[in-house]
């Protein structure tokens, strides 16, 4: 009996220890994971080849002189690039809040030094806007161009990334009921700012969260409303991403 019981003791041993081997093989290889082979918003230098995706929502808080009221308009936002040789890559986005919509694409250059990384880009947008409501029968269309600069400092698992924009409007087209009003000449919107926390959530799924102030003539999300005059206003913005 004695024989039987170590005989046992030991198997329940090994296997014990088994099970603790395997676990810690699970915690070292989450123990792995860098941000810089995951992340969707620093400006990394990646092998070329590789498509990666994102969903954000963007609330935009509208100024007061523009709705004569304090309104958030959420923002619908699908994000993409695909990795170019030489640290290119191209990115590209969809925003939608059903009555203005928003596509953008083009190149951006990017280099990293250690945990610090920057990126430069350039991106043409088209702006589609239609509303038949409330005694509205008006479509939008325009041109804008947009260029940008990127850096950022990665962690082991968290990432902190600033954004500047120039928002330069090449020409707009305001269809109201067959009329169309045009502006050929092309004029500086603003500009804009972004910080950005980025963060592991679980396996390689990004969460994100940034603040972007933008100082501009308008804003696209809430076009109907566009101010008669030549004023910048700051537009406050709230971000919400995940990266897949």
């Amino acid at each position: 009996m004695a024989v039987v019981g170590l005989m046992v003791m030991s198997a329940l041993t090994s296997a014990y220890s088994q099970k603790n081997e395997n676990t810690g093989g699970k915690d070292s290889a989450n123990d792995e994971f860098d941000i810089k082979n995951s992340s969707f918003l620093l400006p990394l230098p990646l092998p070329a080849g590789k498509y990666q995706h994102a969903l954000s929502v963007r609330n935009v808080i509208v100024p007061k002189d523009w709705a004569l009221d304090n309104i958030q308009a959420p923002f619908f936002n699908y994000s993409a690039k695909y990795t170019l040789p030489r640290g290119f890559n191209l990115q590209g986005s969809l925003s939608t809040l059903f009555i203005s919509n928003q596509i953008a694409l083009g190149p951006f250059w990017n280099y990293s030094i250690g945990s610090y990384h920057f990126g430069v880009g350039y991106q043409v947008v088209f702006d589609y806007g239609i509303l038949n409501q409330f005694g509205f029968k008006t479509i939008l269309t325009g041109w804008e161009q947009q260029p940008s600069i990127i850096a950022g400092y990665s962690f082991k698992k968290s990432a902190i990334i600033l954004r500047g924009d120039i928002y330069y409007t090449s020409v707009l087209h305001l269809n109201e009921g067959g009329n169309v009003l045009t502006v050929s000449k092309g004029f500086t919107n603003g500009y804009g700012i972004t910080a950005t926390l980025e963060e592991r959530l679980w396996a390689n799924r990004l969460f994100s969260f940034g603040v972007k102030v933008a100082h501009i003539k308008y804003h696209l999300v809430a076009w109907p409303a566009f101010p008669v005059n030549n004023y910048r206003y700051y537009v406050p913005e709230f971000i919400l991403g995940l990266k897949f």
